[in-house]
């Protein structure tokens, strides 16, 4: 019955179609399809819309589905066979003639198509075959007549387009007569005469040019091509054995085989399968003349015909469980498996008991629930694994369970997965891969306490052979719990998890690292120094963990010489490994600092010189290097180094401040000029001394320096010359003396000698003997003792002077306590100042310039001032002090005095 008869939304689509609205029917028919997509005829319609539109993969689809619910569907499979047919899938086309022709075997329109598909396939011997079977069957039919006689023509056109072959022959012969040592001319008339089909004549002049030419290859297979034309097998054979013991050139021995292969072929048509094939023909019913005609059909593996006659004898004999059993074979191994699917279900339904076919149909049970699960039809799947569980053995119960496990994990669920697994594990209690599975699930449901727990009861009595597995899985699921907790930062739960992790398997590489880097988050560094120890020792060859050894020790100050050893003696065996290198020099970065800090810097330019080997564009080490060559004095290496240094925002001045310092130092020559004004507070009149200086650095660090100091009042001028020399002797001891003669107003004589240690990193302390001879006849002997310390931006310092004045009226010691603090910014040119002093004396820059000299009386000082780089060769400063002073000895007739002072200094280096 057509689609249109079986019901009305269908009879409508098809007129709409008929009327050109394709677009109208396919949208009905979509519409149902939602509603009831097992609708077979929609499925058709839809398919017929898409093979109106050409659109060949769709209308396949549609047309598939709908021979799924009806497989016998007659309309969907004529289109199937157009479908395929434009799509140029012309096996596949006529496999769908072939179902269409068990409905109807005597369909004649069918046969010709599959006489037509044949024929573009390029088979025209199973075209030729086929009409020549169709026309047994329909003899008087004229279309079949006019095919056969087409063929005939186009046979006959292949030898008339040849030329004339009457006139081709009679000069050929000709030729021969007047030649017959010309091989051309007897090809030529054997040629013809096969065009001919004179195969007599041919077999005569190819026999006559063997007599004139013996042995020759050419005309040994004209001769065989002519006997195989007449099927006359058994004269080639003879002839082909003489040519061989003749010893004849060409590869006689293997048509020698083929054609013995042939004449039995021939052979063959006189033998009992064409008798019992004429007797089938007669009497479809009988059944011995069927079974031999029916085997021996699958034995030439012509399935469709073995169909055919089985069909044929079933309607004549009547149908029974033999005949059923061996459709089913035959479909099988035509390879047809969804027909054997459908006999499979069709015939166990027919036949529940029989024991062959329950095994075949849980089989294709669970082949189609397995296609079916890799087509993301899960329900579908499902559902044939719950029938191969219904019907199957014990074997096949398991695949099918095990099969339902996947397809669960699959679409994700879980919880009915874990179900599953038990019900496997009361059949298989032992089974730890079972266990192993159920582990997984646990986790994947975001469980991982109980996923653990399961695979550390697995790894409890393990064999030897299986616990390296369990560990390895252990370590897979908890790998990214560790990682997810650490990300979220839950470092105290990772803590826990990995020591859990640990106490399972306490060499697992990947957990000692993540227990390394959880403790250095921690700030627990000791643990972290135990476990990158324990993971070293464990794998000696991975770089990685002496990486961690050393940042551990580097954590603890007191460990951080032997964290930079430890790395230097791995870096100089893997000089190209970087993460090594990139460890290396961070510690030889926070090393060096460490050293700069205590004014090792001689060592500090060491370590960092042998981290530049590996990582010579480090410019936070060559930074570093500059340090430590200011702190060598340095300073035009230090310029250069420190300019690598790229400083933030809010660095930017204070760093171009520096750099201008270190700029200046640089310079080896310095000239320098000072400017005192001095004034009493109850005196208008100023006193001043000027002062002009040259200096000069050299490379071994010493400093020289020349300065003249200039002093003019009403009563004359001074003029005082004055000698310094600074010698640092090694990183620690340094000495500086000066010598300084004057005609007046200054000191006459004057000698100072100084020695300074640098005792700890941010102390120095000073020790000191001078003489002063002056113009009143005095002379005066001190010893100085100082000290200094750096407190970050911060300079302090103090000194305690001793003085012993041998005067006229006797010796007397004097004493004066000075104090000095700077705060330096950016560089040491530019600071701010506050000076103090105390003592029965003035201190050592007063006693110098003579402003005034009260000696065993009260004396105090105080003062500020400032410093600042002008350019890169200028520098000045300026400090203001106040003396208060006491003139008369006497407590009873105490007066004092007041003295201001300013000194202004101007230096340019060059």
């Amino acid at each position: 019955m057509e689609t249109s008869e079986r019901n009305e939304e269908a009879k409508q689509i098809n007129e709409l179609y008929n009327k050109g609205k394709w677009e109208e029917g396919k949208k009905i028919a979509e519409a149902n399809l939602k509603v009831s997509p097992r609708d077979t005829d929609m499925r058709m319609l839809l398919g017929k819309y898409y093979l109106y539109h050409k659109a060949y993969d769709k209308a396949r689809y549609e047309l598939v589905k709908s021979l799924d619910y009806i497989p016998g569907n007659v309309e969907a499979k004529q289109m199937l066979v157009t479908v395929e047919t434009e799509s140029q899938r012309y096996s596949s086309a006529i496999c769908y003639i072939n179902e269409l022709l068990e409905v109807n075997p005597y369909w004649k329109g069918l046969w010709r198509k599959k006489i037509g598909l044949y024929r573009l396939m390029g088979n025209q011997v199973e075209a030729d075959r086929l009409l020549k079977r169709i026309m047994q069957i329909y003899p008087e039919d004229a279309d079949l007549a006019k095919d056969q006689v087409y063929l005939t023509e186009q046979r006959t056109d292949e030898v008339r387009r040849s030329g004339k072959i009457d006139q081709a022959i009679e000069i050929a012969k000709k030729l021969v007569d007047e030649k017959p040592r010309n091989t051309d001319a007897y090809l030529t008339v054997i040629d013809s005469y096969i065009k001919a089909g004179d195969y007599s004549h041919a077999l005569m002049y190819s026999e006559r040019a063997l007599n004139q030419f013996p042995g020759n290859s050419q005309f040994i297979r004209k001769k065989i091509a002519v006997l195989e034309q007449q099927q006359r097998y058994p004269e080639i054979l003879d002839f082909l054995n003489s040519q061989i013991k003749t010893g004849a050139a060409g590869d006689l021995r293997n048509q020698y085989r083929y054609f013995l292969i042939e004449a039995a072929r021939a052979a063959k048509n006189n033998d009992p399968d064409n008798l019992y094939g004429k007797i089938f023909d007669g009497s479809p019913a009988n059944k011995e003349a069927f079974n031999h005609v029916f085997n021996n059909l699958v034995a030439v593996q012509q399935y469709e015909d073995a169909i055919q006659v089985l069909d044929k004898h079933r309607r004549k004999a009547g149908n029974r469980k033999e005949l059923d059993m061996k459709e089913l074979m035959v479909y099988k191994r035509m390879g047809n498996q969804r027909k054997a699917a459908d006999l499979t279900r069709s015939y166990f339904a027919k036949y529940p008991n029989d024991a062959d076919l329950r095994y075949a149909y849980v089989d294709m049970s669970l082949q189609r629930a397995k296609q079916n699960l890799q087509e993301g039809q899960v329900n579908a799947a499902l559902s044939d694994w719950n029938d191969a569980i219904r019907y199957g053995d014990k074997e096949s119960v398991a695949v099918a369970k095990q099969g339902i496990y996947s397809a669960y994990v699959t679409d994700k669920r879980y919880s009915d997965a874990i179900v599953i697994l038990d019900e496997m594990l009361l059949d298989q209690p032992g089974n730890r891969d079972i266990r192993s599975k159920k582990a997984d699930l646990y986790y994947r449901q975001g469980r991982f306490e109980y996923a653990l727990m399961l695979y550390a009861q697995l790894l409890d009595g393990a064999s030897d052979y299986d616990k390296p597995r369990y560990l390895i899985n252990y370590g897979e699921l908890a790998a990214p719990v560790v990682k997810n907790l650490r990300e979220d930062y839950k470092i105290d739960q990772a803590h826990a998890f990995v020591q859990r992790w640990l106490a399972v398997d306490p060499h697992h590489q990947e957990a000692l690292l993540a227990m390394i880097n959880i403790n250095e988050q921690l700030k627990d560094y000791d643990a972290m120094f135990r476990y990158a120890q324990i993971a070293a020792n464990h794998y000696k060859t991975d770089i990685l963990f002496k990486i961690k050894v050393a940042a551990a020790m580097g954590h603890q100050p007191a460990q951080l010489t032997g964290s930079w050893e430890l790395l230097r003696t791995q870096v100089v065996d893997h000089p190209f490994h970087e993460p090594l290198v990139k460890s290396f020099t961070g510690t030889t970065a926070r090393y060096a600092d460490t050293l700069l800090k205590q004014k090792n810097h001689a060592l500090a330019l060491s370590v960092i010189d042998t981290a530049l080997r590996y990582d010579e564009n480090n410019k936070l080490l060559k930074y570093s290097r500059g340090l430590a060559f200011e702190g060598l004095k340095q300073y035009d290496s230090a310029y250069y180094y420190q300019k690598f240094y790229e400083p933030s925002l809010l660095e930017v001045d204070e760093f171009k401040a520096h750099l201008l310092y270190l700029s200046q130092r640089a310079h080896k020559n310095n000239v320098g000029i000072q400017h005192l004004r001095a004034r009493y507070g109850d005196d208008d009149a100023i006193s001043t001394i000027s002062s002009f200086e040259y200096s000069r650095s050299t490379s071994n660090g010493s400093f020289y320096v020349g300065r003249v100091n200039y002093a003019g009042s009403e009563e004359g001028k001074g003029i005082q010359g004055q000698f310094e020399w600074t010698k640092p002797w090694n990183a620690r001891w340094s000495s500086r003396i000066d010598v300084a003669l004057a005609n007046k107003y200054f000191a006459r004589t004057a000698l100072n000698v100084a020695v300074l240690y640098q005792w700890k990193p941010t102390w120095e302390v000073e020790g000191g003997v001078g003489y002063r001879n002056f113009f009143s006849g005095e002379n005066m002997f001190n010893l100085n003792l100082g000290a200094t310390k750096d407190i970050a931006d911060f300079k302090l310092s103090a000194k305690l002077n001793n003085y012993y004045l041998d005067g006229q009226t006797g010796g007397s010691y004097l004493y004066s306590l000075s104090t000095k603090a700077q705060y330096f910014m950016a560089s040491p040119k530019n600071y701010i100042m506050a000076v103090a002093s105390v003592g029965n004396s003035p201190d050592n820059d007063l006693l110098d310039y003579q402003l005034y000299n009260s000696f065993n009386v009260f004396n105090a000082m105080v003062g500020a001032g400032f410093g600042r780089n002008i350019s890169r060769n200028v520098n000045a400063g300026v400090l203001g002090t106040w003396y208060n002073f006491q003139t008369d000895r006497s407590p009873a007739n105490a007066n004092y005095r007041n003295l201001y002072n300013l000194y202004f200094q101007l230096n340019v280096s060059f």
